[in-house]
């Protein structure tokens, strides 16, 4: 390489790196403090990881060329995303230290494109030893088969999606009560866990990155999160809502439904790279209901792995023990002990 040639190269690297110093920052910013303007802003927010991975290699390379404010600036990128990331992160929730905790289990399976795989779901379902199980995207074709397939599990509620597919939980023992948030979603039952009860709700939303769909899906975020409001007992939800735990989407579940981002749930959708990876499938729990662990079943019945959820819930004790209180007397028996107590040694 010619001197005037490097020297033109070297320039090009200068004004690049320095562009994207000026443009990382600007749109991590408008993805944050501009969510709740625009459905544009707020699905810029959700490549938060890409940018801090971005700005990671970035930081590689200006160290390797020895610039080391460029590196330090890249430094600060990388650390202000993984803040904003990690500011919605269920590793920095308070971990409940209960030891006689219940355990309840629910393996959850997106059954998309598994017309031509029934032997595969029944072995998935005949090897479960989990309380509930959730089947999502289940085909009419594969419905059909329905009885043969759930063995000593029963059909607890079904629900029909937007694209004729159904939704459906399976359990071994009657459920304490089911129903449905609105018609295409909000599939949930009720169950006796230990000394609780518990709801468990499922939702799949579809793609919400338009301004119609992002509109619907909001308010069918809501309606949810006013459902969950309007509970007596401990929810969880679980289910893949298409955006990340950080989304503006999402917001009500915190602030209106009370509900902690627990876990995320990646196995549940097909490997994608890494420029439009984003954790999307989420679950969510009020106090009290903690994950302990998600274990991946081996049994490859679709590209959506089924995953197996381990949760701890905490028992139900009283705050405290209210002491007996002292038995009650007439108010004449009162007066006349008083008075007895009142006349001289001499008089009594």
């Amino acid at each position: 390489m010619g001197y005037l040639s490097k020297r033109k190269f070297i320039q090009r690297e200068h004004y690049f790196t320095i562009g994207l110093l000026i443009l990382i920052p600007v749109l991590t910013l408008l993805g944050t403090f501009g969510r709740d303007m625009d459905w544009r802003l707020d699905y810029l927010g959700e490549f938060k990881i890409q940018a801090a991975g971005l700005s990671f290699i970035l930081f590689v390379w200006c160290c390797f060329r020895q610039e080391w404010i460029k590196a330090f600036l890249f430094c600060v990128l990388i650390i202000l995303n993984g803040a904003l990331i990690a500011s919605h992160s269920h590793f920095f929730q308070k971990r409940n230290q209960t030891q006689d905790a219940h355990q309840f289990t629910v393996t959850y399976q997106n059954l998309s494109g598994s017309e031509n795989k029934i032997e595969k779901i029944r072995e998935l379902i005949k090897n479960s030893q989990a309380d509930l199980i959730v089947l999502t995207h289940v085909s009419k074709e594969t419905y059909r088969h329905l009885n043969e397939l759930i063995g000593q599990y029963h059909l607890q509620n079904q629900q029909q999606d937007d694209n004729g597919n159904l939704n459906l939980i399976l359990a071994k023992t009657p459920s304490a009560d089911r129903g449905q948030v609105f018609k295409e979603k909000g599939l949930w039952v009720s169950r006796i866990a230990g000394t609780r009860k518990i709801t468990l709700i499922t939702a799949d939303f579809q793609n919400p990155w338009s301004k119609e769909a992002y509109i619907k899906a909001k308010k069918d975020i809501y309606t949810i999160a006013d459902f969950i409001r309007g509970r007596d007992e401990p929810v969880i939800l679980m289910g893949n809502f298409n955006a990340t735990g950080w989304s503006w989407l999402l917001e009500d579940l915190g602030t209106h439904a009370q509900l902690r981002l627990q876990e995320e749930m990646p196995s549940v959708e097909p490997r994608k790279p890494f420029y439009s990876r984003r954790p999307t499938s989420h679950i969510y729990t009020h106090r009290g209901i903690e994950v302990d662990h998600i274990q991946e079943q081996k049994n490859t019945t679709t590209p959506h792995r089924a995953i197996t959820v381990v949760f701890k819930i905490a028992p139900l004790y009283p705050e405290f023990e209210l002491f007996e209180l002292q038995p009650i007397l007439p108010q004449e028996e009162i007066s006349s002990d008083q008075e007895h107590k009142e006349l001289p040694a001499d008089r009594k």
